[in-house]
């Protein structure tokens, strides 16, 4: 995982897409905060874009929290 210089508002994780690769860490998973939302952005180029807003993003850590213990 990445942290860019300047800040700890951008981070580059490591993943496996299912769809176009399937070896384990092919695609990179590119994590932003921008303004108030959380962005994600898959294979880091920007074809598909996710934006969570606060609520969504609560959501998301709330359940990673209790999948993963």
């Amino acid at each position: 995982m990445d942290v860019p210089d300047g800040g700890s508002n951008r981070r580059t994780i490591p993943t496996t897409c299912q769809i176009h690769g399937g070896c384990q860490g092919f695609c990179n998973l590119r994590l932003s905060k921008i303004d108030g939302s959380i962005v994600l952005d898959p294979h880091v180029d920007g074809c598909c874009v996710i934006v969570l807003d606060e609520t969504a993003a609560t959501t998301l850590f709330e359940a990673l929290g209790q999948w993963l213990g």
